[in-house]
Formats: structure tokens, sequence, C-alpha cells
């Protein structure tokens, strides 16, 4: 009996007959070829199987009916390339290979250069045999996190054991790098295999630090413990061989529509050796946590502690340290509780703050406040509209505080920084309303505003006749300050349109926007007098303007303030614009100018009138200038400002004071612009705090996708130096500087990125760092080099670039010194 031969093209086939050993369906692109007498089938060209435990496809199909067993294999190309390889795929996981034969029956198979992928891990087999158990027993295998045929580096392993979604456990393995191997290996490993969402304990490799004023160290080694799916924690460890050390511990927390938060908790001693043997201890604590508004809406509690115990901010190993230049840390506790439906809150709040350059603490512990929000007791009662809209605004604070020197807490004298708190409460009462006049063109806003000040500290004034100066006495005694203040300001807006001539049609729309204000606050306060100097000059005071809640007014004040804002906008037609078929240009966004006259001031009542402008040219371009002009004269010497007004003093109308234009450009392609907004999002979406950064500074992120982008800062400030002397006669003081923040693509895998801080007074470079990142397809190095500053260090970093070996790096670094 002749063997028929078919030819199907791409329909598929179901087959009922018992005969096909469970298989469901089977088709083939090219033909179909049955051997009746020796029971096999015979699949050419994308050939597929089907069953209810697998699919198989392969550029060629062996079905052997009689043995029930499956074969597959690859086919050439006209080149000679393998192509149309075996894929298995049982249970969700898939395995190419370039030879295949399965036993139906018995679910055995025995497979030859397998490609097992699993998330982003891949295991090469030379030869392999699936059990009936679905464990697999393979030799001549390679571990990887690269996607290549030929990958850049792999664990070489001997034989081992697969267990499907459990483990791996094989014989000894070697690393390879570019098929080359290495010294590096292990006479067994087991590999744990878990769903994706599951974690496991491991090693975090430590940071190499090759040369530092401490010696040759190893920073970080640690361990990485989850908990469980809403705890998590990192213990780390830091030692130097000129006896430096620490211990570190990162805890990360989260619950769903609840919470997040990071616990940051480190001990360090710091010893820089010989010569100078000097000794550090430092104490960091982070901690931050923030509350999801969906968890609960009427409370809310996040916190935001960076404290550091020798009030240092360099006091840190890191050459990337952010806070290296900061000389303020602040660290806070908040409270907030709401009343759906009220028009009232309550909060309470603990607040720290450190100075590194005047050696202070500052500690508000606690603060507490009540406050309403405007509400109108007259709405309904009254039909006119300015009683209507009559509004009231109450609020009470109270607050216990100390400023105290660092050295206090340091040497753990808890008792001096208990004297040093200060106390008190203040409650703040505000009424006003609005209303229009001349048909609404002009809008008149009355208010008054009447406050409390309740301090348990006051100030009393003597004269030290060593010093020749008045010192301040604090006294512990509980004292009232009032103060009241009626308001009024009146506000209006002008529009004018320009018409010009063109194709277009262009109108320039000006909006002026007067305002005008006047308040006066009586002295309500009784004042002291104290007798100093050595003639005995009398001089007035407020026994509070050292208190917690400080008032500082001797007299009555009467002051008006006025000023003027104004903007520009150009409309064409565009045929760009398909919804309102017009173009809106910005010309300027602002221009503005402000000043202020004190009626009961004796002398210069006349404020600096101060100008400003706004202006965005392009979407990547912002310009910010400011003046300031005084119309008072000055001394021709000394350049300082006289009481009489410039034309009489002077013979001129005045003089500029300030003057400061800062101009801040961002470029690159709208591709890039878009990619970098890409990088946004998918940070958005991490929950790790390192994440944190990138998703306020998205540009600073390392993306081969962006050609090239530079980000410009120029500031150019002028001040007038009105203290000259002989050797100080300059006539302005200048600032004038530059930052520029760049990184180009060399090549595909190369990039190059620098962060300049250029003096252009000076033409010196004040600080400033260049990054180097090479992507080695499954490795990333970069380099970080700070060769000017401070903070002069460097750091070489190698790491694997997928997020199952993201803790394999290696750091090569020299930190700035501190001690």
């Amino acid at each position: 009996m002749c063997a028929g031969f078919y030819s199907f093209g791409q329909d598929t086939i179901y087959v009922n007959d018992e005969s096909m050993g469970g298989i469901s369906k089977y088709r083939a692109r090219d033909s179909i070829y049955a051997d009746l007498k020796k029971k096999q089938l015979h699949l050419y060209g994308e050939a597929y199987v089907e069953t209810e435990e697998m699919n198989l496809k392969a550029g060629y199909i062996l079905v052997d009916m009689e043995k029930e067993e499956v074969t597959a294999t690859y086919v050439l190309d006209e080149e000679g390339r393998l192509i149309e390889k075996p894929l298995f795929t049982m249970g969700g996981d898939e395995a190419e290979a370039n030879t295949l034969k399965y036993n139906l029956r018995t679910g055995k198979a025995y497979i030859e250069a397998v490609k097992i992928v699993q998330d982003e891990m891949y295991l090469h087999m030379g030869r392999a045999k699936r059990q009936a158990n679905e464990e697999i027993h393979f030799v001549e295998g390679r571990f990887t996190t690269c996607d290549l045929d030929e990958p850049h580096y792999h664990f070489q392993l001997s034989r081992g054991v697969m267990i499907p979604d459990k483990r791996i456990v094989t014989g000894p393995m070697n690393l390879y790098i570019a098929g080359v191997p290495t010294p590096l290996g292990l006479p067994f490993s087991y590999i744990p295999q878990k769903d994706q969402n599951e974690r496991t304990h491991g090693l975090l490799f430590p940071e190499i630090v090759p040369i530092s004023n401490y010696g040759f160290g190893l920073n970080n080694l640690g361990y990485y413990i989850p908990i469980n799916d809403r705890l998590q924690t990192s213990v780390y460890g830091t030692i130097y061989s000129r006896g430096s050390w620490g211990l570190r511990n990162v805890t990360e927390y989260a619950r769903r529509y609840g919470y997040t938060g990071s616990f940051d908790v480190s001990y360090y001693q710091y010893k820089s050796g010989f010569p100078t043997n000097n000794r550090l201890n430092n104490v960091d604590l982070k901690w931050v946590h923030r509350k999801d508004a969906k968890s609960n809406p009427k409370w809310n509690f996040n916190t935001n502690i960076n404290f550091n115990s020798s009030n240092n901010s360099k006091n840190n190993l890191d050459p990337v340290n952010q806070n290296y230049f900061k000389n303020t840390l602040m660290s806070d506790i908040n409270l907030n509780r709401s009343f759906p439906g009220k028009p009232y809150q309550l909060s309470a709040k603990i607040a720290l703050s450190q100075n590194s350059q005047t050696r202070n603490i500052a500690l508000t512990s606690p603060i507490v406040n009540f406050s309403t929000s405007q509400f109108f007791p007259l709405k309904k009662l009254l039909k006119a509209e300015i009683f209507q809209r009559l509004g009231i605004i109450y609020n009470i604070e109270g607050q216990n505080k100390s400023t105290f020197e660092d050295v206090l807490l340091r040497d753990g004298k808890y008792a001096e920084i208990g004297n040093q708190f200060m106390y008190g409460m203040r409650q703040n009462l505000t009424v006003q309303t609005t209303g229009g006049v001349f048909k609404n063109v002009l809008k008149l806003t009355p208010s008054i505003n009447y406050s409390t000040n309740l301090n348990f500290q006051q100030i009393r004034k003597v004269y030290d006749p060593v010093l020749n100066n008045a010192v301040n006495d604090t006294v512990r005694q509980a004292g009232l300050a009032h103060t009241l203040s009626f308001n009024m300001a009146a506000t209006t807006a002008l529009y004018t349109y320009y018409r010009f001539v063109g194709k277009n049609k262009p109108i320039m729309r000006h909006v002026l926007t007067p305002n005008v204000s006047f308040s006066y606050r009586p002295l309500l306060t009784k004042n002291l007098e104290a007798n100093v100097g050595p003639n005995q000059e009398k001089l007035v005071y407020s026994p509070y303007s050292n208190s917690v809640y400080a008032y500082t007014a001797t007299k009555d004040q009467a002051l008006i303030n006025f000023g003027i804002n104004n903007s520009f906008e150009l409309k064409r037609k565009s045929d760009k614009d398909t919804v309102t078929g017009f173009q809106k240009i910005r010309i300027i966004d602002a221009l503005s100018l402000t000043g202020n006259y004190d009626i009961m001031k004796e002398s210069m009542n006349l404020s600096d009138i101060n100008v400003n402008i706004r202006i965005s040219p392009f979407k990547w371009m912002n310009i910010v200038g400011t003046t300031s002009y005084s119309f008072y004269g000055w001394d021709a010497v000394t350049n300082a400002s006289l009481p009489d007004f410039a034309l009489k003093s002077n013979s001129k109308l005045g003089r500029t004071m300030n003057n400061a234009i800062t101009t801040t450009f961002t470029i690159t392609s709208r591709e890039s612009r878009e990619k970098i907004e890409e990088n946004k999002e998918v940070v958005a979406e991490n929950w790790q705090a390192d994440y944190d950064y990138f998703y306020l500074h998205p540009e600073r992120i390392i993306d081969y996708r962006i050609p090239w982008k530079v980000n410009v800062s120029h500031v150019f400030n002028l001040n007038r130096n009105i203290n000259k002397t002989v050797t100080d006669n300059e006539e302005f003081r200048q600032v004038h500087t530059v930052n520029v923040d760049t990184d180009i693509s060399i090549t595909k895998r190369w990039k190059l990125g620098a962060v300049v801080n250029i003096d252009l007074k000076t033409k010196k470079v004040t600080n400033g760092y260049f990054t180097l990142n090479r992507d080695m397809h499954c490795w990333a190095l970069s380099f970080r080099w700070t060769p000017i500053g401070f903070n002069k260090s460097f750091l070489l970093t190698i790491r694997n670039t997928s997020s199952i070996f993201k803790d394999a790096k290696l750091d090569f670094r020299k930190p700035p010194a501190f001690l």
C-alpha cells in the first residue's frame, strides 16, 4: 500500500483517533506526509503539535504513533543557519532546543542543546532528559541572565538537576567571561527558583574602597531578609584597614492603600590612623513614612527624619552624597486630624533643625495648631453681597522650642537643653470681605486682623560696661502682646488690545493689574525703656523681641503698599491649531513694579522700588530678571544711604541698588523630552526609596535612548556696595556663575556626562564631576570623578543589569575626607 502525501499549508486538522496518542491538534506550513505503513506523520515547515499537556513548534516534527513518540528538530536556511528550532511549552514554561524527543505515554523527554527561559534567567543545557516527575537532569549546562545564544558571561555547570518552580542543584560551577574561564567558581551551587513575586534571602555585594583616609575598605557588605510581603530588611557591615568600622540597617515597609516607609539607622566609628589618629563616632537616623489618604481620610500621619549626631552632612563616605553641600538638616513628624463637613482641623508637629555652620540645633517639641477655614456667618442672614462675603478665619497655636549648641546633645547635657526651652501661645482672628465699586471694575477688600501672643519669657536690657553695649537678661515671666491691624486693598484689571497688519492678523493683548493697599497697626503693647551707653542714652525696646512668638513693634505703623503687574500675549491665526485656529504666544509672562511707603517712619519713608520680569521665549528657556531702585541720596565716599532724596543731595533721580538675572536652559530633542517623561512614569511605579531622587529629577536618569541633553543655569547678580572703604572700593559686588549639566552618547553604548559649576568672576571651576557610563548588554559600567572642590573623590561601579542580580556589583571608590 502506497503512503499518501498531502499539502495543507496553514490549515489546522483536529483528530479524535485514539491512535494519535493524545494529540488533539497539529499543522504545518509546507506539507504534511502520512506514512500509514510505519504509522508515522511528518510535518514540514513551522510544524505544530498540541496535546493536553504540552505544545511543540519546530521546523520539522515526526510523530511516531506506534512508539507514541514525538521527535522535533530544526531546519537550515539558504546560508546554512539553524532556524525554527524546537520550542517546547509545558505548564507555562518554555524551552528551546536543537533536538527533542518526547514520549507521549510516559511524559519523558530527551533534549539536546536546550535553552530554558524563566523570567530573566537563561539555562542552556548540552544534553538533558526530562523525567516523568517533571525533573530535568542535564550535563554541560550554562546559567546566565544574558539573552544571547553566546552570552557575554555565564556559569559553566558540569551537571545538574532542575526542579521546575523550586530549585536548580548542580555540581562544580565556573565563571566564564566572553567564553574564557576565570578562577572564580564553586564546588556546587543551589539556585532557588521562585514565583515572580516571591523573594529570597541573600548576600549583598560590598563596595570595594581601594584608597581613602581610612585605608582599604569593604563598604556595605550586607544580607537581605524578606520578612513578608509588607516588610523587608537589610543589614550591612563596613570595615576599613585603619580601624574604622560601621553597622547599618535599612528596613522598608508598605501596605497597599495604607502606608509606605523606611528606616535607615547606622553607627560609624571613623579613625584616620597615623599620624593624626583622629576618631569620630557618628549616628545617622533616617525615617520616612507616608500615609495613603485612602486608608483614613480623617487622619494623616507622615514623617521625614534626617538626624546626624555630629551635625555635619559631610560625614558620609559616599562620594555621591546628595547632602554634601547642605548646611542644614531638617526633620519633622506631622499628625493632622480633619473633620469632614466641618470648617476646622487640628494638627501637631515635632521638628528638628541642625545647622553645621552655626553648630546649633533647634528643637520644637511640640507645636499644636487648631485652625478653621474661612466661613461666612452672615451669608444666610443679610442680602447685601458685601455682608454675604464676610468671612472669618480663626487660628490658635502653642509650641515649645529650644535652640542650643550641638555639643550639649553630644555630651548628654539634657538639663541645660531643657533650661533653654521657650514656650508660648498665639491666637489670630481675621475678618475679611470683598466688594466692588464702579460696576465691579474696582475690587475692594477690607479686613481686620487681631492677634494675641502669650509668652512665658521676656528680656530686660542692661548695660554692660565691659562690652560697652546693651545685653539681654532673660526673665521667666508671662506676658501678653496684642496686635490689631486695619487693612484695605484695592485692585482692578485693565485689558488693552493692539491689532497689527499682516497675513495672520496678529493681536497683542496687554493685561495691566494695578493694586494698592493700606495697613494701619496701632501700638497696643507697652514697651520698656533702658538707659544704656556711657552717656546713659534712653533705649525703647519690646520685652518680647526674643520670645518664641516674637513681637518687635515700638510705635504705631501705617504702611501703603503699591504695585503694578503686566503681561503681554500675542494671538495669531495658525493652521497648526485645528481646534481654535489660533496660536497664542506668551511674549512677557510677568512684568511687575512694587514698593511701599511708611507714613509713621521718621525718615526714608519710601522703600526701594522693585522691578521683576519673567519671560519664556521657548519651552526650553526661562529668564527671570530683578532690579531695585532707590530714590534716596548717598555718601560719595562710603556709598552709604542718606535720609534726603537724591535730587537734593546728589542732583540725581536715584540709583540702582541690586540687579539680578537668571537664565535656565533645558535643551534636548522633542523625542528625548517624551522619553524623560516616560522614565518618570516608570520610576514612579517602583517601591524602593532609591528611586525617589530620580522621580524628582528624571532628566538625570541614564537613558541610552536619549542621544544628548543639556541643562544650563546662568546667574548674574550685582549688589551695590554700601560700605566702601579704602581697601574695598568696588561699586558693586558681583556674583556671576554658570551651572552646566549635560550628557551625550558617544556611541550607542557609551555615554559621557558632566556637571560643572563655574565662577565667571574668578574664572574658576568651583565644583563639578564627570561621569562615564558603558552599556555592556547584561552588565553596566559607570565611573564618576570629582576632581575639584572639598569632596574630591571617584567611584567606579560594575553591576549586573538584571533585577535578579541587582546587588551583584563591584564598587571601587576613593571617598571624600571630612575628619
